[in-house]
């Protein structure tokens, strides 16, 4: 009887350890570690300058201007700068292009070497700057400014039998280098100028000078996304005469006529029209 209780004791305790190793066993992998997955790998990126505070045209470049930042493989410009060493390399370097606070520097908007004294740092090569003389309506009331870009009419009497004027589109899309003496592009209001610098080849240049000498050149302002060319004809005082006739009404409800010939006249009889041609004797008779 003895042997069989201690043989019932062994037998719970026994039961009793296996379900605690159990217990242990469930409690363990619930409060386990949970996996961590790995971030995801950061992107490739390269050290690039950038503009510390907005630059204007002309600033000689120094290290207070510049810092670095790392960009992605693909937001950086292919001419930017990788260090800042890079950039000053040739002092002096200056601005010939307005870069904006932020904005990753380009070696096209930088001229080294030459110390910045007036435009012709901004002169490409194989180009000129050429002046020419305006007047606050040739010069479009005085919203031309450095960076605009312009057409050139000429209004001329060269070339014509009857020697009458006529308007043509001389030559297009062209860059306003300067006005006056200022090249800044950061005018807060119209200014009227007496000379405008624009950015030619040298045939143009030599075009727009002997143009001036046999008329009137006129600019046009362009709009910067606008790079078609004129292909409107030349116009001429017979296109005055005609220019609205058709869809324009005179203030009686008729018809806009086109103005008539020297020997013709317009007889007017109440609502009525009619064109007459006249002799210097019909003229002169005034009885009716």
């Amino acid at each position: 009887m003895r042997s069989r209780a201690i043989l019932f004791l062994v037998l719970a305790l026994a039961l009793g350890g296996v379900a605690a190793y159990l217990v242990n066993q469930m409690l363990s992998g619930q409060v386990a570690d949970p996996v961590v997955e790995a971030p995801p790998p950061r992107p490739e990126g390269r050290a690039t300058v950038i503009a510390a505070i907005d630059l204007p045209i002309g600033t000689e470049l120094t290290e207070a201007h510049l810092r670095i930042v790392e960009l992605p493989r693909n937001a950086y410009p292919a001419s930017s700068f990788t260090s800042l060493e890079d950039v000053l390399s040739n002092p002096p370097v200056i601005v010939m292009s307005p870069i904006s606070a932020g904005e990753a520097l380009v070696l096209p908007r930088l001229s080294s070497g030459i110390v910045y004294r007036g435009i012709t740092g901004r002169i490409t090569e194989g180009k000129r700057g050429v002046a020419i003389p305006v007047n606050a309506v040739r010069g479009v009331g005085g919203f031309v400014l450095p960076g605009d870009r312009v057409d050139v009419l000429h209004t001329t009497t060269i070339g014509r039998r009857d020697d009458q004027p006529v308007t043509r589109t001389l030559v297009q899309d062209l860059t306003v280098l300067a006005i006056d003496q200022t090249n800044a592009e950061d005018f807060a209001e119209p200014t009227l100028v007496n000379v405008v610098t624009l950015l030619v080849t040298q045939e143009e240049a030599k075009t727009l000078i002997l143009a001036l000498e046999v008329g009137t050149l006129t600019l046009t302002l362009r709009n910067d996304l606008d790079s078609k060319k004129d292909e409107s004809s030349t116009i001429a005082l017979n296109n005055l005469w005609t220019w609205g006739a058709e869809d324009q009404g005179s203030a009686s409800g008729q018809p806009r006529r086109a103005p008539a010939p020297r020997n013709q006249v317009e007889v007017i009889r109440g609502l009525i029209v009619n064109e007459e041609t006249v002799t210097p004797d019909d003229s002169a008779d005034t009885s009716n």
